[in-house]
């Protein structure tokens, strides 16, 4: 995706980027309005295009989740970063990121991001890579800041967009809406998840695991209700999705999933699950930010 963003932003015959002597840059288009003398002239435009905005809000969307710890988030960027210039091995980083303590909490997936803001900032910065470490940070603290607020604009005009309505009401998705995945989820744990004894996950058990808690003063039955009713409803969405047959069929792909999973050494697992959230191996990721260096 990133590629795109360059090929996109190229400059042609009639678009040309100046660094003007205060520092920032400025785009000329060699062939703008027509003047009244005939010619058509060259315009100056200061600040970023409309393709410029469009492509990045395309990177921005497609790669970029809402980040929460951007302080640790970073650090764990240019360690990874600082790592793959000594070529360390995926061990000896692993190592490092344990043994620090001001990366508690952060998270590869956020710091896998930022190599997609870092790549972003160097092309309209190339002396990004030179800059001083400190004012690199701040940058990359300052963006993450405007990416969670593009973000969080993005997301409420979609879904504006989606389920908008006239009226007082700001038209986003209804309680009822947002409570969907956890009941499609609530119906998977019902139907695919054993207790030691093999039978299925009491209701009680299901609603811990998805954060329901009782309401204050709600008995014991009433609860279990309320989640039973969770799982009637995911297993109705999902039965909509796919048909009686296709449920089954679903149910039966997953619970083979689930046996085929519990054959996998921890080591196993943990580099499948890398490799599904980032489309690589972990060999992959610890090395993809040198080659962006």
């Amino acid at each position: 995706m990133l590629p795109l963003v360059g090929d996109g932003l190229e400059e042609d015959k009639n678009s040309k980027k100046v660094r003007h002597r205060s520092g920032q840059v400025i785009r000329l288009l060699l062939d703008a309005e027509r003047t009244e003398q005939g010619y058509r002239r060259a315009q100056v435009v200061v600040g970023p295009s409309r393709t410029e905005q469009a492509y990045v809000a395309v990177v921005v969307a497609l790669t970029c989740d809402k980040m929460k710890r951007p302080d640790s988030t970073i650090q764990l960027f240019e360690l990874i970063r600082s790592h793959n210039a000594k070529e360390a091995t995926p061990k000896e980083l692993h190592d490092a990121i344990a043994k620090d303590p001001h990366l508690k909490g952060a998270n590869l997936f956020d710091s896998f991001q930022v190599s997609h803001l870092y790549t972003l900032l160097r092309y309209f910065r190339p002396e990004l890579d030179h800059a001083n470490e400190d004012e690199r940070i701040v940058l990359l603290k300052r963006a993450i800041g405007y990416i969670n607020e593009y973000l969080e604009a993005s997301q409420r005009l979609t879904a504006f967009l989606q389920y908008g309505q006239a009226g007082a009401y700001e038209g986003l998705a209804t309680k009822q809406v947002t409570k969907a995945a956890q009941q499609v989820r609530a119906a998977e744990l019902r139907e695919l998840v054993r207790t030691d004894q093999g039978t299925p996950l009491p209701y009680a058990k299901i609603g811990r695991l998805l954060g329901e808690k009782p309401k204050p003063g709600q008995a014991p039955r009433s609860y279990d209700r309320r989640i039973k009713g969770m799982v009637d409803d995911g297993k109705e969405i999902l039965k909509q999705a796919l048909g009686e047959q296709g449920y089954r069929d679903y149910m039966e792909s997953k619970r083979a999933e689930i046996e085929h999973w519990q054959t996998l050494s921890e080591d196993e697992q943990r580099e499948i699950q890398l490799a599904e959230n980032f489309g690589s191996s972990p060999a992959d990721i610890y090395t993809t930010l040198d080659a962006r260096a």
